[in-house]
């Protein structure tokens, strides 16, 4: 471990560098919750969550009433070694409607179909206020995301 050290009110290492930390991660700002148009931009995963103990796919929709970015989380399976989703899931519904219809045997369920030109997400927006043991989250932690897309439509 390195030597570390307080000089005023920076932290340096033992060599005189400067030890800041930069946030890297997915910006998740807050907005009203409602129902709000949007269009898909992005996503990220799947990946594995160990705090949850499942696979997590996030789709990043921005707002067309402001451009703020909103996302949506969706359940991939709890089997470490490979992912999966039901025909009943909350991914399959919203992939087959971007899609237009549902995938055929075999198909490959690509994610560049959520952000086919054209698509308008209704998506209902809420306040993410517990933590994965089901706790109330402090405040400063509660975040919007996308709890449900209602409609796809095709402009």
């Amino acid at each position: 471990m390195r030597d570390q050290r307080q000089r005023g009110n920076e932290n340096v290492s033992d060599s005189g560098e400067s030890l800041e930390l930069t946030w890297e991660g997915v910006d998740l700002p807050r907005v009203a919750p409602g129902d709000y148009q949007a269009v898909c931009v992005g996503w990220q995963g799947p990946e594995w969550v160990r705090a949850f103990q499942r696979w997590s796919l996030r789709l990043e929709f921005s707002l067309l009433a402001d451009g703020t970015s909103v996302s949506a989380f969706y359940n991939m399976g709890g089997d470490r070694n490979s992912k999966s989703y039901g025909r009943r899931s909350r991914f399959y519904s919203v992939w087959s409607q971007a899609n237009g219809e549902p995938p055929r045997k075999g198909q490959k369920m690509t994610f560049e179909v959520f952000r086919e030109e054209g698509l308008i997400y209704t998506v209902r927006v809420g306040n993410a206020t517990k933590d994965e043991k089901q706790a109330e989250k402090p405040n400063a932690l509660v975040y919007s995301r996308v709890t449900e897309v209602l409609r796809i439509e095709r402009k």
